[in-house]
């Protein structure tokens, strides 16, 4: 065998160990992220499940949307700091915030936040006058990131549907309801 074709075979050895280190250390990078991903997360559950979150969580889906109607619950929001019955909302639309600066961040994927929390949009949806009153004291910088990850989802939503349920897996088939 002469030299130049061990000199080839040496150099395609080299490009096969190389190619097989790349594919070992970007399956290395992947795993560290999802650590690092469940890191972020568990504590976020665990606060999610907290009494204080869970009150706030009821209020906004319960009253909010009547006590809006209050004229002293809309001067309560825009007073600084806020006060009132508006402080009620303050804890779960803060949750959303720092769970949002995760999302932009690039530390959380916004799919493990929609599986594991009511739905970004949702919230806001029921919160954007108490979101807007906020606004009008505070500057448009309350709730961005709460905003930011709100449009992720409709983003994430056009591409791939409402449903969370994985692409490809067959579904359960239920029993009629009864009448």
């Amino acid at each position: 065998m002469s030299a130049e074709w061990l000199t080839a075979i040496s150099a395609l050895a080299t490009l096969v160990v190389v190619a097989i280190t790349a594919f070992a250390a970007l399956r290395q990078i992947r795993h560290m992220r999802s650590g690092n991903q469940v890191a972020a997360l568990l504590p976020l559950v665990e606060r999610y499940r907290e009494a204080e979150i869970q009150a706030s969580l009821n209020y906004v889906l319960g009253s909010l949307r009547a006590d809006m109607e209050d004229p002293e619950v809309r001067a309560g929001i825009r007073a600084i700091p806020v006060h009132g019955k508006a402080t009620a909302a303050l804890a779960i639309f803060n949750f959303y915030e720092s769970v949002g600066a995760l999302v932009c961040a690039n530390a959380l994927d916004l799919e493990l936040v929609l599986r594991y929390f009511n739905t970004p949009s949702d919230m806001w949806t029921i919160g954007e006058q108490y979101i807007a009153i906020s606004r009008e004291s505070r500057g448009d910088e309350v709730f961005e990131n709460f905003e930011a990850t709100v449009v992720l989802q409709q983003n994430y939503e056009r591409r791939h549907g409402v449903s969370m349920y994985p692409k490809g897996l067959p579904r359960l088939t239920l029993p009629a309801p009864p009448p």
